[in-house]
């Protein structure tokens, strides 16, 4: 089962959707960036809006990670080349 966490609160329309679609959606708002690290691991996907930066550093550890979905605007907070160079797909969405 394809496992996304979810970093920041959105929309629940989205989370209910992916759930629908049998993807196990896992949450975690309060969390640091580096306990989110230990565990980035384990995800294929991740929905953030901007809560902190997604480095290089950060992408190095999440080595299943196939898509990061940014709600709001910009990619500003994403290392979109090195997200690139992975294969990451990134799925970008106004907020609303």
């Amino acid at each position: 089962m394809l496992k996304v966490l979810f970093l920041d609160t959105n929309h629940p329309y989205l989370i209910q959707s992916l759930r629908n679609m049998k993807l196990q959606c896992d949450e975690d708002y309060t969390s640091s960036k580096s306990e989110i690290e230990q565990k980035i691991h384990e995800y294929e996907g991740i929905v953030i809006r901007s809560r902190f930066s997604i480095d290089r550093q950060f992408l190095e550890k999440a080595s299943k990670l196939k898509f990061i979905g940014r709600v709001g605007a910009g990619l500003e907070n994403i290392d979109i080349t090195f997200a690139e160079q992975k294969g990451i797909a990134l799925l970008a969405a106004p907020e609303g």
